[in-house]
């Protein structure tokens, strides 16, 4: 692990080699013990070879801090430079001691001086490298502000004592008691553990910390439970306590579980102070189910990502996959169905750990979240388009309709007035002047909202005014007419040309029949948020067929009031209150259409 991170990260640094030393002392002093508990005597020479690989790892120790030194001063520091140097010299020293006392001691090295000697070179280099590190730390302490705990420093200096204490007493080990002599020995054997869990308290956040503490944890625990058990358990005599020994290793066996969930909680919750994984990703999803652009969506997961696990995180399209950082952690993609393909590429960062299940998982996760939702994204908008789409060929279908229907009124009203004026020329040629004159404005009307298919309430009825004096030189006094806009005020919108077909219907059907004519009365009037159109007039009436028989001017009306309104407009027809004549009421809404 700690050679992926250096990789990403550009080099090997002093913790790589430290875990070597470790893990050479650790193999080493393991193979000794399995091998002369197995029965080999500590003079066998497979007995000394596991100890001299045990001690050869000594000889990086000096190396080993050498470049954790200039990890914290810097590669270009003269100091660090030098005393890499010097380090060296160092582990060429321990080189030449192992090898020397191997060969005249057969590698016995307990028994030898080489442990004393090596503790020595040691506890120099380490000197040295603490003055160094003072000498050159007042430049660099505002760059490493906050980049591990303030405790460290004494914690390491604790444990260092405690270990060198350790070793040096049991060099000089004539006076101590037997006791005593075997616990410093342990302590001063097994510093790669104390030292393993310090070193990963120290990173905190970083590379692989909560790895090595929880191995490191379990570890522990699990020998001191087996040295409770041994203690305990071995050499019983048969009986009750057998059985309640047999009962308490099954129970520990089975607490195995219970006891590593509750350290991995341990180390997560309390320490590093991890964010449930979990808990995380649903918060994400329901954060962006409301998200309707992409680039917000973008945005948020990367937020999540980057506050969840302290990496550093980017989008990159599918096509562009190849231009991926080489400190790349992972690579998550993210397919949709209707759209491109992106992949959320990780990459370490001073503060990135390693990526693990539960870190992958949780990458995965939010992958899947953004999938889902860009897919959902894709389709809404899909079916935005779809709709302005039909909207707008709803659109042009009305229009073409309205287009259509004003070209049946505009020629029908023409054709009916032309006639009108035919008829006056030979007997009555000044009124058939006058009658062209007001055909003309109401053309002129006509033409200038050919392209509108609203007008207002006052210039409707001022073109129904023109028109009935048209038919009012043609009736003379047998035609009267009432015009009234009552409440309203005149700005309201109404279809263009909405009045003439039902003027022209209640002359021609209504009043035309009856020899001393009648009257034709327009009111309007504001109903809340609908205006409301009423024409009356008091000649024959409605015949009874008259549903069937809808001539070209009422169809017109009603066909463009429901393309212009749908439904919200109301058209009727029918006798008068008082029974005479025919009442057509119109009723549209003053906002909107």
């Amino acid at each position: 692990m700690q050679f992926r991170v250096d990789r990403a990260t550009g080099g090997p640094s002093g913790y790589q080699l430290l875990w070597v030393v470790g893990v050479i002392w650790t193999l080493g002093r393991f193979l000794r013990y399995t091998l002369q508990l197995a029965g080999w005597d500590a003079e066998a020479n497979s007995v000394r070879f596991a100890e001299a690989l045990a001690w050869s790892c000594t000889i990086l120790g000096p190396i080993a801090i050498g470049r954790l030194l200039q990890a914290r001063l810097g590669t270009t520091s003269r100091l660090a430079r030098a005393f890499l140097g010097f380090t060296g010299v160092a582990s060429i020293l321990n080189l030449s001691l192992f090898a020397w006392v191997g060969t005249t001691h057969g590698f016995d090295l307990d028994a030898s001086w080489y442990p004393e000697a090596s503790l020595y070179v040691a506890l120099i280099v380490t000197a040295v490298a603490l003055i160094l590190y003072r000498f050159g730390r007042q430049r660099i302490d505002s760059e490493l502000a906050g980049s591990g705990p303030s405790w460290f420093g004494r914690g390491a200096v604790l444990l260092a004592v405690l270990q060198v204490s350790a070793a040096l007493l049991t060099l000089r080990n004539s006076w101590l008691p037997a006791g005593v002599h075997a616990t410093l020995s342990l302590i001063g054997e097994h510093w790669a553990i104390p030292w393993s869990i310090l070193i990963a308290v120290s990173l905190a956040q970083i590379h692989y910390a909560d790895v090595v503490l929880k191995r490191s944890l379990w570890l522990l625990a699990s020998v001191s439970i087996a040295a409770l058990a041994s203690t305990f358990v071995f050499n019983v005599p048969p009986g009750f306590m057998l059985v309640v020994a047999t009962l308490g290793c099954a129970a520990l066996m089975l607490s195995a579980p219970f006891l590593i969930r509750a350290l991995n909680l341990l180390v997560d919750r309390v320490y590093l102070n991890r964010a449930d994984y979990l808990a995380a990703a649903s918060l994400f999803e329901e954060s962006v189910r409301r998200v309707y652009d992409r680039e917000e969506l973008f945005d948020a997961a990367l937020l999540a990502v980057r506050s969840t696990l302290r990496i550093g995180a980017r989008w990159v399209p599918v096509a562009h996959v190849s231009a991926a950082p080489a400190n790349a952690l992972a690579s998550i993609p993210v397919e949709t169905e209707n759209g491109p393909g992106y992949r959320l590429e990780v990459s370490a960062s001073h503060q990135a750990r390693t990526l693990m299940a539960d870190e992958l998982g949780y990458l995965i996760a939010i992958g899947t979240h953004v999938s889902r939702r860009l897919d959902a994204i894709y389709f809404e908008q899909e079916q935005r388009a779809l709709h302005v789409r039909e909207e707008r060929l709803k659109r042009l279908l009305t229009e073409a309709e309205l287009k259509a229907l004003r070209t049946q009124v505009d020629p029908h009203f023409l054709f009916n007035t032309l006639n009108t004026i035919a008829d006056l020329i030979g007997s009555q040629p000044l009124r058939a002047e006058r009658m062209t004159e007001r055909l003309a404005e109401c053309f002129r009307y006509a033409l200038s909202r050919h392209a509108r298919e609203l007008s207002t309430l006052d210039d409707e009825l001022e073109f129904a005014r023109h028109y009935l004096d048209i038919e009012q030189e043609r009736f003379g006094d047998r035609l009267r007419v009432q015009l009234s806009r009552g409440d309203a005020r005149g700005n309201e919108s109404v279809p263009s040309l909405l009045l003439q077909p039902l003027l022209e219907n209640a002359i021609r059907h209504g009043l035309a029949p009856l020899r001393e004519g009648g009257c034709i009365s327009v009111a309007a009037k504001r109903e809340g948020e609908y205006l409301r159109v009423q024409v009356d007039d008091d000649g024959v009436g409605l015949r009874p067929d008259f549903q069937e028989r809808f001539g070209v001017g009422l169809r017109n009306v009603t066909e463009r009031l429901h393309a212009l309104y749908a439904e919200a407009a109301k058209f009727a027809i029918g006798r008068r209150a008082d029974g005479r004549g025919t009442s057509v009421t119109i009723r549209v809404p003053l906002h909107g259409n």
